[in-house]
C-alpha cells in the first residue's frame, strides 16, 4: 500500500461530511451558473410532469366521451360533434402539444447540461490546481513517505471525484427530490391512497442505502488505492527504464505490474458485485411497490372511482415517482466511489507542511551578506533516529566550507536544513544572524542557489532551463551565464541553439552538458549563498577538471557549502568539515587536515595516494 500522507486530518464519519467538505471549498464562485442550470433542469422536470396528460386526455376525451378542459376545448379547431367538441381536432392538438412538449424538454436539457457540466469541469480544474499547488508546498517529509505515482494519481484521477459528486450526487439529488415532490402533490390530489402506497417504497430504500454505505465506501477506497499502486508501478519502471533494459528485467517488471493490475482487477470485480447486488435489491423493492400501486389503481377503476385515463396517468406517474427514488438510491451507490476519491484528495489538502512560516515571518534582504552559523544543530528523519548530532559551524560571508566524509554521515542533510527542506529537531541555523525559522521561505531560497549531483532539467528549451531560477532574465544575461559556465559553445552547436528542446531529465544531453546548464542556472540566479552537492561525482576525470574551473568561478564572492566525495574538488575550499556518524570529526583547511593524519588524511590517501608532505604543500 502507498504511504499515507503525514499529519493525517481528523477522520470523517460519513460520505455526506466528505462531499460537503469538498463542495464547500470549491463550489463558491460557481453558484450563479449552477443556479441557472438547476433552474432550467427543474423547469424540464416540471414539463416532464405534463407528459402523461396528452395520453390521458386521448383516452378520456377522444376515445372516451368526457369533455376536455375549457382551455383545451377553446384551442380545438373544427366544428363540434355530438360530444360537444371536434375529436379529430382535439387529437391533432394533443399530438402537436406532445411534440412541442418534447422540443421544449430537449432544449431545456441541452442548456442545463451545458451549464451544469461546465460547472462540474470547473470544479475539477479548481481541485486539480489546488492539489498541485498544495503538493508543491508540502515538506519533503511528505514526498519522502509518498510515491510519485500515488501523488500523480490523486491529482490526475482522484480529482474527478468532485465532478462525480456534483454531476452524479448533488444535481440528481436536488432534481430528483423536486420531481418527487411535484409528482407526489399531483398524485395526492387524484388519490391519496395510491400516493401513500407509492411513497411507502422510500422507507426500505433509505434503509438499504444506509446499510450499503459502509461496505461500498470501503470497497471503492480499495479500488482507488490499487489503481494508485498500478500508476506508481508504471511510473517507477519507466523512470528506471535504462536499468530495466540493461539488466534484462523486463519480464520481472511485467510480472510485478501484472500482480498490481490483478489486485486492482479483483478489487474492481468485488466492487461491481456489491454495486450490482445493491441495484438488484433496489429493483426488487421498486417492483413490489409497482405491483401494489397497479393493484390499487385497477381496483379503483373497477369500483368506478377512477377512469381508464386515470389508470394510465397513475401508471405513468408511478414510473416517474419511482425513477427519482431509483435515482436517489443509485446516486448513493455511485457516490461511494466518488467519496473514496474525495477522502484521498482531502487527505492531501488537509496535510500540513512540517516546515511552515512563522506568522510574523519577515523578508530577508536580497542579497544577504551570507554568513551562515549552525548552532548545536541536531536532526533526525524519524523520532529516535538522529542523523546529525550537535553540529556547530560558523561560515563567514564569502567563504567556502567543504563537507566530506563517508556516505550516510549527514552531509546532504546539512545542506537540506539550510534550504529549510527540513527543520532541526534541536539547535538553530542563522543567516546573517537571523534564525531561518523567522524568515519567509521565498526570501530565504531566493538567496540560495543549488547545484546537485544529478542536474534537474525539465522538458523545455535550453533557454527556459537556464532561466528557471530567474524567469525574467534577458537573452543577453542568459548567454552571459552560459558563457561563464562554459556551456555557450555546445549550445551554439545544438540544432536550434538556445531554443533547442531538452528531453525529459535532459536525456539527450551528456552528463557534462547537463551539469553545465545547471551551473549556468546558478550563475544567472546570482544568489549570495551557493550549495554544491557533489556536482562532479558523476563525471569522468577530464570533464570534472573542465567543470572545476567553472565551479571555482561560480564560488568567488559567494558563501559556499561544497559537498563532495571526491576530495580532489575540495582543496580550494576555505575550510573542510569532516563528518563521521553525524558529528564533526575534524575541521580545518586541506593542508591542516592532511598534516593531522586523521580521517581526512586517510580518505585522501585512499583516493589520491600518499598525501602531500605538509612542507611541500605549503610551498606550493
Amino acid at each position: 500500500m502507498n504511504a499515507a500522507p503525514t499529519d493525517s486530518p481528523p477522520t470523517r464519519s460519513g460520505s455526506f461530511s466528505v462531499t460537503a467538505s469538498l463542495l464547500r471549498r470549491f463550489l463558491p464562485g460557481e453558484t450563479r451558473k449552477m443556479a441557472l442550470g438547476l433552474l432550467l433542469l427543474l423547469g424540464a422536470s416540471g414539463l416532464t410532469l405534463l407528459q402523461p396528460w396528452p395520453l390521458k386526455l386521448v383516452l378520456d376525451c377522444v376515445v372516451g366521451s368526457r369533455p376536455p378542459p375549457p382551455l383545451l376545448a377553446w384551442l380545438v379547431p373544427g366544428p363540434a360533434d355530438a360530444a360537444g367538441h371536434s375529436k379529430p381536432g382535439l387529437l391533432a392538438v394533443l399530438c402537436i402539444g406532445l411534440l412541442v412538449l418534447e422540443l421544449l424538454l430537449g432544449a431545456l436539457h441541452v442548456l442545463s447540461a451545458y451549464l451544469l457540466n461546465s460547472v462540474a469541469l470547473r470544479l475539477v480544474f479548481k481541485l486539480r490546481c489546488a492539489l498541485f499547488a498544495h503538493v508543491q508546498r508540502l515538506s519533503l517529509a511528505f514526498h519522502d513517505s509518498s510515491t510519485v505515482g500515488d501523488s500523480l494519481y490523486r491529482i490526475t484521477w482522484d480529482s474527478y471525484c468532485v465532478q462525480a459528486i456534483f454531476s452524479e450526487g448533488l444535481i440528481p439529488g436536488l432534481t430528483s427530490a423536486a420531481t418527487l415532490l411535484g409528482i407526489a402533490l399531483i398524485m395526492f390530489t387524484r388519490d391519496w391512497r395510491l400516493t401513500a402506497a407509492a411513497l411507502a417504497v422510500a422507507f426500505p430504500l433509505l434503509l438499504l442505502v444506509r446499510r450499503l454505505d459502509k461496505p461500498m465506501t470501503e470497497q471503492s477506497l480499495r479500488v482507488h488505492e490499487y489503481e494508485s499502486e498500478v500508476s506508481s508501478r508504471v511510473q517507477e519502471t519507466l523512470v528506471g527504464i535504462r536499468a530495466v533494459q540493461a539488466y534484462g528485467r523486463e519480464q520481472f517488471e511485467s510480472e510485478r505490474f501484472q500482480n498490481k493490475a490483478s489486485a486492482s482487477l479483483q478489487a474492481n470485480l468485488r466492487l461491481i458485485v456489491v454495486q450490482t447486488a445493491s441495484q438488484g435489491l433496489v429493483g426488487v423493492v421498486l417492483a413490489g411497490g409497482t405491483a401494489a400501486v397497479i393493484w390499487l389503481a385497477a381496483r379503483g377503476v373497477l369500483q368506478g372511482r377512477l377512469t381508464p385515463g386515470d389508470l394510465v396517468l397513475f401508471v405513468a406517474y408511478l414510473a416517474m415517482i419511482f425513477k427519482p427514488l431509483e435515482t436517489l438510491a443509485y446516486t448513493a451507490g455511485a457516490l461511494q466511489s466518488a467519496t473514496a476519491g474525495a477522502r484521498r484528495v482531502l487527505d492531501v489538502l488537509d496535510s500540513v507542511p512540517e516546515v511552515t512560516e512563522a506568522k510574523d515571518a519577515f523578508e530577508l534582504p536580497h542579497p544577504v551578506q551570507g554568513r551562515i552559523v549552525f548552532e548545536n544543530v541536531s536532526f533526525g528523519y524519524r523520532p529516535g533516529l538522529t542523523v546529525l548530532h550537535k553540529i556547530a559551524l560558523d561560515v563567514p560571508a564569502g567563504s567556502s566550507l567543504a563537507l566530506v566524509g563517508p556516505s550516510g554521515t549527514g552531509k546532504t542533510t546539512l545542506a537540506s536544513l539550510l534550504l529549510r527542506f527540513y527543520d532541526p529537531t534541536n539547535g538553530r541555523i542563522t543567516l546573517d544572524g537571523r534564525d531561518l525559522r523567522s524568515v519567509t521561505l521565498q526570501s530565504l531560497r531566493q538567496n540560495i542557489a543549488l547545484v546537485t549531483q544529478e542536474p534537474v532539467l525539465f522538458a523545455a528549451s535550453v533557454l527556459e532551463n537556464i532561466a528557471y531560477g530567474r524567469p525574467g532574465a534577458s537573452l543577453t544575461e542568459i548567454e552571459a551565464a552560459a558563457k561563464a559556465a562554459g556551456a555557450h559553445d555546445f549550445i551554439q552547436r545544438l540544432p536550434e541553439k538556445y531554443e533547442t528542446h531538452v528531453a525529459e531529465r535532459g536525456a539527450t544531453l551528456s552528463s557534462g552538458q547537463r551539469q553545465r546548464l545547471a551551473i549556468a542556472r546558478a550563475f544567472l540566479k546570482d544568489a549570495p549563498v551557493l550549495i554544491l552537492d557533489e556536482p562532479t561525482s558523476a563525471l569522468d576525470a577530464e570533464t570534472e577538471e573542465a567543470l572545476l574551473q567553472a565551479l571555482e568561478s561560480l564560488m568567488k564572492g559567494r558563501t559556499t557549502l561544497l559537498i563532495a566525495h571526491r576530495l580532489s574538488t575540495v582543496r580550494c575550499a576555505s575550510r573542510i568539515a569532516v563528518l563521521k556518524d553525524g558529528a564533526i570529526e575534524e575541521l580545518g583547511s586541506h593542508y591542516e587536515l592532511v598534516g593531522r593524519g586523521g580521517l581526512y588524511a586517510h580518505l585522501y590517501e585512499l583516493q589520491l595516494g600518499s598525501p602531500e608532505p605538509v612542507g611541500q604543500a605549503e610551498a606550493l
